[in-house]
């Protein structure tokens, strides 16, 4: 009787870790698949021909604003227009002069990627995204203050605190492939202060 009660025991056990086994399986089944959803629909361009012929434009649009909630703040979410039909041309980047009692001043930039390590650019690319392409752009002016005074408290000095961060905007629109024995045209960087913010002591640490 031991002996059969312990087989039943083991032949107990064996079941319920296969159930445990298979709900596990199906987590991450469902999981994969919708981060899958995810990648994909936002990779699709409506206009994507099979798209068009299965007249599901507006079924991809709705989706993909459902799932962009989600998608944006885990990075998932990848616009179609970085890759086609017309690609950005803009080199930018954001940095910030800060001007101390003192009168020094001094240079503050934020993450540029041809300056960081593998590692760095992994956790880093999606801050200097926000600087580069998203802070300067006057539909988000009510975010200036906010980053000024980050910027003020990360180079704080009680000694001799900051006055002023004035947050500056350079680009370059990178030219056409020169051709055949044509030199390539020389870089020309556009810079505008576009925001000033004068430091107040509660701002600082």
């Amino acid at each position: 009787m031991a002996h059969g009660n312990s087989t039943d025991g083991g032949l107990v056990w064996l079941i319920s870790l296969t159930g445990k086994n298979q709900v596990k399986r199906l987590v991450i089944s469902v999981f994969l698949v919708f981060h899958l959803v995810v990648i994909v629909s936002g990779a699709i361009p409506a206009n994507f021909s099979l798209v068009t012929a299965l007249h599901a434009q507006g079924f991809l649009t709705a989706l993909t604003e459902k799932l962009a909630p989600y998608a944006s703040p885990t990075g998932l979410q990848v616009g179609w227009s970085m890759f086609a039909p017309n690609p950005s041309r803009d080199n930018s980047y954001i940095d910030a002069e800060i001007s101390y009692r003192d009168r020094r001043k001094h240079i503050w930039s934020f993450p540029q990627m041809q300056e960081l390590g593998y590692a760095e650019r992994y956790v880093k690319e999606r801050y200097r995204k926000f600087a580069s392409e998203r802070l300067w752009v006057k539909e988000n002016t009510a975010l200036w203050p906010d980053a000024a005074r980050y910027i003020a408290r990360l180079n704080a000095d009680r000694s001799n605190p900051p006055q002023t961060v004035k947050l500056v905007h350079y680009w370059f629109v990178i030219p056409p492939p020169p051709g055949q024995g044509e030199t390539p045209p020389s870089e020309r960087w556009g810079r505008e202060v576009f925001f000033t913010y004068t430091v107040k002591p509660g701002d600082l640490p």
